[in-house]
């Protein structure tokens, strides 16, 4: 079975910390060429794009619409079980592959592997792993700064959600080993075709099979898609503002253990303090669905070169916090 990880390597293995590579920039900007500026009173927004306005506004119309479709014509069982595996399916695709994985180098899937998660990520319509790995390396190179796409001084809704709308898309900048990535490339040329199929082709389908009208499906799928992307926002948000720092105080970033809806990635502090462990949650009891999914995938051969710190270096980062 074809892997994207080192041949030599066994399935399984813990390799230490290693510098993250150098990286393949291309310009961004995407939607226009002016960003939002400092001014003594504050920020100014001075930038606004478009696309992202229009894509946030239908899709919370129409999950607004999905409460009374709810209450006139409730929910099929069926239906029930479908969105929630899409919200999980979907989540995996996004914390495992284009976080864990593509992002940090924490951890190298089969190949296989790669092309299922690539599909499951696009039910989060959270764009193509490039833009997305994109972004989440400037948060990690310029947290709590400006350059900070996401960056939590300028508020909670800016961090949650007004970036999208109000920043320019940053430049293209992913790490040099995913440039011939034939998934990679593969997901983002097909990306708004499997967006299509899987966010409003298999919801109709799957309405109509149960005698439910088709535009229901449109309707609790656009639901699925916004609160699924308010879970994921809320890292940026809600795990950069309240919760707990027993990792680093360097950064904002919080371990949040009361919101478990983000699949592990609410373990925020731990992550920032340690970006490539392929752990988020490292205590005994900590809820880290990623993480179990990929030591299953290890114990199985699916993945390997699995990155973890040391006990000690742990201990030692939470002894300083004292």
């Amino acid at each position: 079975m074809e892997s994207s990880a080192a041949p030599h390597e066994a399935a399984g293995t813990v390799r230490a910390w290693t510098p993250i590579p150098a990286r393949h920039r291309e310009p961004g900007n995407a939607g226009g060429t002016v960003e939002a500026t400092a001014t003594a009173a504050g920020w100014a927004i001075t930038f606004v794009h478009y696309p992202a306005l229009v894509f946030l506004a239908v899709t919370h119309l129409l999950a607004l619409g999905s409460i009374p479709f709810l209450y006139f014509h409730g929910i099929h069982i069926g239906e029930a079980i479908f969105y929630f595996a899409t919200y999980l399916l979907g989540g995996f695709g996004i914390t495992a592959l284009y976080h864990r994985a593509w992002t940090h180098n924490a951890v190298c899937f089969a190949r296989p592997v790669e092309y299922i998660l690539a599909i499951f990520a696009v039910f989060m319509l959270q764009m193509p792993a490039r833009q997305w790995i994109s972004t989440h390396v400037l948060h990690h190179q310029h947290t709590d700064s400006d350059d900070d796409p996401y960056n939590i001084q300028r508020g909670f809704w800016w961090a949650h959600f007004e970036w999208i709308i109000f920043s320019p898309v940053p430049a293209i900048e992913v790490p040099a080993r995913l440039n011939d990535n034939p998934v990679v490339l593969w997901q983002e040329r097909y990306y708004w075709v499997l967006s299509a199929l899987l966010n409003v082709g298999l919801p109709i389908c799957l309405s109509v099979a149960i005698g439910s009208p088709w535009w229901g499906g449109v309707l609790l799928s656009a639901l699925r898609v916004v609160l699924s992307n308010h879970v994921i926002y809320a890292v940026n948000s809600v795990c950069h503002m309240w919760g707990v720092r027993p990792f680093t105080r360097d950064v904002s970033a919080r371990d949040v253990w009361w919101f478990p809806f983000t699949l592990g990635e609410q373990y925020h502090n731990y992550h920032h303090a340690f970006p490539r462990d392929y752990r988020h949650g490292v205590g005994r009891y900590a809820f880290d669905p990623t993480k179990w999914l990929i030591n299953i995938l290890a114990r199985v051969g699916l993945a390997r070169n699995l990155v973890a710190m040391s006990d000690s270096r742990i201990a030692a980062a939470k002894q300083l916090m004292l």
